[in-house]
């Protein structure tokens, strides 16, 4: 009689962790999801047992204790996936504590923090000859004036680590921006000003020129040995907000030059697991530059099944010590979206008659999947539609109709839901 398969345990049931309930669900492995949130649509999901826990967000030491009362009751150890920056600290923290009942799907805890930590990102960037926009390390109002000489506008000011910038009221500290733009001096140092209150810590980087769709991914998976073992590309073609935020439509591309050089940093910094190599083309000096590494899955990684190549299985199975499946090929064209926002998001164009409306719209045909969304598990999207979606809309004609009955000011303009920024989906890419 075959053993039973090792349990799966994802934290938390964004996209993120909602796409690796389902790629593992549907194979037949047990998963259980954990969340704190009591009304997001993964919680609904018949791909996992969901139970309710503390966050590594914010209560790391609850979080400790749950996940060591469960590993207790497993009895075998389980692999254990983050799906937020703030999971990836939690583990490093805590990795000693947990290795006795769970393996955990992330690369060492050196090599991850490196990751996370713009500034040593750009200096293995430089260390293996990966091209990257020049970065300035910035930890004072000193350093921020020495490096406003140096650069060129426009700039990007970012965290020195993403998940820095979300902690306690960090958030709204910074504007609720996971990085920004500043086109001159005078904008750079106001800025600062503003987020310093929030970590004195930070990165300035030259901006690279082009719109959202110069944005692409590497997606890849490193066995324990740091060895190649499958991979795919993508393209984002919009992010919501535009410029700096999270990919709404993302559609998978068959760019193998990608591989190479995001194949030579990750093995000189001996990564292993699953990662997002991020770039942008810029178009002037023909060259693909490094943003980010993303180190543990993220919102689009469902795009791997329609590649051919579902990192996430590839984790479990290594992790779980069952033989890792070759992978060939690399399919091009099948798109992610982003239901929940691409609908919030068209909602908003159609209410301001933003012309962009119908080139937005016609991003997303074609062969597609959903974030939320699937005929296999339909649950989840009808609980968005729901508790948020449709709440969400009648609030908003409400506000339109008694804006108009009260006569309101033509140019103070109609302001719903939908010009809030996006609820945080658990996976910010920093």
């Amino acid at each position: 009689m075959a053993r039973p398969l090792p349990t799966a345990v994802v934290l938390n049931l964004f996209y993120t962790g909602l796409g690796i309930c389902r790629s593992l669900g549907e194979r037949g492995i047990p998963v259980i999801g954990l969340t704190a949130q009591h009304r997001i649509y993964g919680n609904f999901t018949r791909y996992a047992s969901v139970r309710f826990s503390p966050d590594s967000r914010n209560e790391p030491g609850a979080l400790l204790s749950y996940l060591l009362k469960l590993g207790q009751e497993l009895g075998r150890r389980a692999v254990l996936f983050p799906t937020r920056d703030d999971d990836l600290a939690f583990l490093m923290r805590y990795r000693e504590e947990l290795e006795p009942y769970f393996t955990l799907a992330i690369a060492p805890s050196a090599v991850v923090d490196a990751c996370l930590n713009k500034w040593e990102t750009f200096l293995w960037a430089r260390k293996a000859g990966v091209a990257a926009p020049r970065c300035w390390l910035v930890e004072n109002e000193k350093d921020l004036l020495e490096a406003s000489v140096e650069a060129r506008f426009p700039c990007v000011l970012k965290p020195l680590s993403s998940h820095h910038w979300r902690q306690g009221g960090n958030w709204e500290l910074v504007g609720a921006r996971k990085a920004f733009a500043v086109s001159s001096r005078e904008e750079l140092l106001a800025e600062y000003s503003a987020v310093s209150r929030a970590d004195s810590r930070a990165v300035l980087q030259e901006l690279v020129p082009g719109s959202d769709d110069s944005l692409h991914i590497a997606a890849c998976y490193l066995d324990r040995h740091s060895n190649w073992v499958a991979g795919f590309t993508a393209q984002k073609l919009a992010q919501v907000p535009a410029g700096f935020g999270t990919g709404c439509i993302v559609q998978v591309t068959d760019r193998p030059e990608l591989f190479e050089p995001s194949l030579r940093l990750l093995q000189a910094m001996k990564f292993t697991g699953v990662a997002e190599v991020e770039y942008k083309w810029d178009a002037a000096e023909r060259v693909y530059k490094l943003i980010e590494i993303n180190p543990r899955p993220w919102d689009q990684h469902r795009l791997g099944n329609a590649a051919a190549a579902d990192l996430i299985y590839l984790a479990y199975a290594e992790h779980a010590g069952l033989p890792i499946p070759e992978v060939r090929s690399n399919a091009a064209g099948q798109k992610w979206v982003a239901e929940d926002t691409f609908i919030t998001t068209a909602f908003r164009m159609l209410w301001r008659r933003d012309p962009s409306l119908k080139s937005f719209l016609r991003l997303a045909r074609g062969q597609r999947i959903y974030a939320v969304w699937t005929a296999a598990d339909p649950l989840p999207f009808l609980i968005y539609v729901f508790t948020r979606f449709l709440p969400d809309l009648a609030g908003a004609c409400f506000r339109f109709a008694w804006s108009r009955l009260t006569a309101k000011s033509a140019g103070n303009g109609l302001k719903t839901s939908f010009d809030r920024r996006p609820q945080e989906r658990g996976t910010p890419n920093g």
